[in-house]
């Protein structure tokens, strides 16, 4: 784990989406465990809003369960959970949330001839308008943190607050096979772009993690999305693209997930953000291996 310099954390308030694995499950875990992690016992103040997709997942998260850490289960794609997320934000956190972390995201994997239009929709609904929802849902709880850490009677100087957000490379170069989600991801960083410039009055910084490939679960579902795009094609697709294609994306699969990061790359660079004083003052924080930061730089020239 990466050294971190917060130490005044006894007001600090942490939202996480996606929380049932992978990224959101491990930044949490990282979150919690800092207060175990060092000697100084400020880190057990955080308190973390863990939002997960399924109840399984908050049964997990209850067994740890503490005055800092409450596990609630939230559908970005659903107003009335976010909604209900806000409500009971506003109630247990009058100072505000220091941080809202949108890290829920899915993917479809496939070509866009085996792509759905419900296909289409579902991804962008979870990875742009899922962030639109929470970020327009929490953004009053940022502001009141905003104003109140200028206000706090112990004189304590507490940071700015942070909207951080997990796009990835792939709102920034495209590929195949990546349709919905990196139209997905193009449409988070322009908003969030936005707001970053919209929002620096109130002192709220805004930032985007970029990862790589990751050995995450959004990988491997996007693996069997693809099977099921494929088993569901029409006798046309299968005849235009033929049972060569389907190998030749099967290796690719299986090589693209060998080579792919660990996600503590990721998780690592997450938890800075939230945790340096100045981590979310960066906009993009691109996680990958050189060649990929290499292939950013070269494609935008």
């Amino acid at each position: 784990m990466a050294q971190y310099t917060l130490t005044n954390t006894e007001y600090l308030v942490v939202v996480v989406t996606g929380c049932d694995s992978g990224f959101g499950a491990e930044i949490v875990n990282d979150l919690y465990q800092l207060g175990g992690y060092t000697i100084y016992a400020t880190c057990l103040t955080y308190t973390i809003y863990a939002t997960c997709l399924t109840s399984m997942a908050v049964d997990n998260y209850q067994s740890k369960e503490s005055t800092r850490l409450r596990a609630i289960q939230v559908d970005v794609t659903k107003q009335d959970d976010v909604n209900r997320l806000r409500a009971q934000i506003e109630v247990e956190c009058p100072q505000g949330v220091y941080c809202v972390f949108n890290n829920a995201g899915i993917n479809a994997g496939g070509n866009f001839d085996l792509t759905t239009e419900d296909a289409f929709e579902r991804v962008m609904d979870v990875n742009y308008m899922g962030i639109i929802r929470i970020t327009k849902g929490l953004l009053p709880s940022l502001r009141a943190y905003a104003k109140s850490r200028h206000t706090l009677p112990s004189g304590q100087k507490l940071p700015r607050a942070r909207l951080i957000s997990v796009t990835s490379v792939a709102g920034r170069i495209n590929a195949p096979g990546l349709g919905p989600y990196s139209a997905s991801k193009h449409a988070a960083e322009s908003i969030l772009d936005t707001l970053r410039v919209e929002l620096s009055p109130w002192e709220i910084d805004v930032s985007m993690i970029e990862p790589f490939f990751a050995k995450t679960p959004i990988m491997t579902n996007s693996f069997t999305t693809f099977e099921q795009n494929w088993k569901r094609a029409d006798d046309h697709v299968h005849a235009m693209y033929g049972q060569q294609y389907v190998e030749e994306a099967r290796k690719r699969n299986k090589l693209l997930y060998e080579k792919a990061m660990p996600p503590q790359w990721v998780v690592q660079e997450a938890v800075n953000a939230i945790h340096k004083k100045n981590g979310a003052q960066t906009s993009r924080i691109l996680v990958g291996f050189w060649y990929v930061r290499f292939l950013v730089w070269f494609l935008e020239r």
